[in-house]
Parts: C-alpha cells; sequence; structure tokens
C-alpha cells in the first residue's frame, strides 16, 4: 500500500535498530511495522507513532478525485518509492516522474492546487529526492511552485543512468537547473513518457 516508514527512515539515514530504538521494540518489530504498511493493514496509530520517532508527521487527507489525481506529487513519489525499494531499477521510477510531470505541463489546468501542494514524502534515497522535487519545481515556475520543491545541491555528482553513452551526452545536455544541483541526465531522457 504505502512505504512511508521505510522511505522516511531511509532517506533520514536511520537504521531499523535505532529506530527500534526510539520506539523502545524489538528491530523485527521494525521489520514487521513497515511490512504491515507495505501490505495495508498497518494501524494508524502505530504509523503515526514511527513517523513522529523519526521527526515527521502522517497526513491524511481526503478530497474529491480528478482524473489528473493520479498524477499528484504525493501519489507520484510513493509509486516511485516502491519502486526503488524493490528493486533499485532506474527505468521505471524515471518514467514515472517524467510522465507524471509532462502531464502536469500538458494540463496544468486540470490539476488540484491543492494536491500540488501537498508535500510529498522524501523518497528513500536522497538523489531521487532531489530529481523528484527539482523537476516538479521546474515545471511548477512562478507563483504555483511549492515550497516542498526546494532542494539542495548533491554532494556528488550524480548520473542518473549507468550506460557509458548515455552518461557521456548527458555532460552536454543536462539542463542547468538540474546540473547546478549535481544532477546529470541526457535531455532526452527527461522528455520521454
Amino acid at each position: 500500500m504505502t512505504t512511508a516508514i521505510k522511505s522516511t527512515r531511509l532517506a533520514a539515514g536511520i537504521s531499523v535498530n535505532e529506530l527500534a530504538r526510539r520506539l523502545a521494540v524489538t528491530p523485527s518489530a521494525i521489520s514487521q511495522l513497515e511490512r504491515s504498511e507495505a501490505e495495508g493493514t498497518i494501524k494508524l496509530n502505530s504509523l503515526r507513532e514511527a513517523l513522529a520517532a523519526m521527526g515527521a508527521g502522517l497526513r491524511v487527507t481526503a478530497g474529491t478525485e480528478t482524473r489528473m489525481s493520479r498524477y499528484a506529487p504525493y501519489r507520484v513519489a510513493e509509486s516511485m518509492a516502491q519502486s526503488l525499494l524493490a528493486d533499485r531499477q532506474p527505468t521505471y521510477p524515471l518514467r514515472l516522474l517524467t510522465h507524471a510531470v509532462q502531464e502536469l505541463r500538458d494540463n496544468p489546468d486540470l490539476f488540484d492546487p491543492r494536491e500540488l501542494e501537498l508535500a510529498p514524502t522524501p523518497l528513500p534515497d536522497r538523489r531521487w529526492d532531489t530529481l523528484f522535487r527539482a523537476t516538479y519545481g521546474h515545471a511548477l515556475h512562478g507563483s504555483r511552485r511549492p515550497a516542498w520543491t526546494t532542494t539542495s545541491r548533491l554532494a556528488e555528482r550524480w548520473f542518473v543512468s549507468d550506460f557509458p553513452a548515455l552518461r557521456e551526452r548527458a555532460k552536454h545536455s543536462t539542463p542547468d537547473h538540474l546540473r547546478r544541483l549535481n544532477i546529470f541526465i541526457d535531455a532526452r531522457s527527461l522528455e520521454r513518457t
């Protein structure tokens, strides 16, 4: 269902043992919490307590679904987190991100502004989280750009692709807003959906 505990834990650099210590439970209880959240059987109070122990909060919202709701940043982030936690292959999460952002660019008036304002759970990998926030931020320029899209430069260069040819192209074609963040990706990879 969701991966808020595991994503938040990994994004914050908190180990299973550390979270167990903070909650005064065993490490196996943390693993069970993460499993029950992924399966959709976790109790809301357990989820709230686990997130609070990491300095995060649980936001539950209800609203009218639109045909663009599936591309809301918090939903795309959840799908990306599940993919990154499952296999760490960059192709699928990148396609999720580029497709969602393209929908936003093509149909800005069809998006509910409240869904765009809702900050997503941090992705479990800081590099992907930075790419995610910067890409949405670039698409939501000006007054529509929410505070959650603000990000900082990665300490080391990150090439999204492992393929030598794409890495070489990325050196020359990475958009400036990503280059400034130390993220390198072939510009054409950002345009494909």
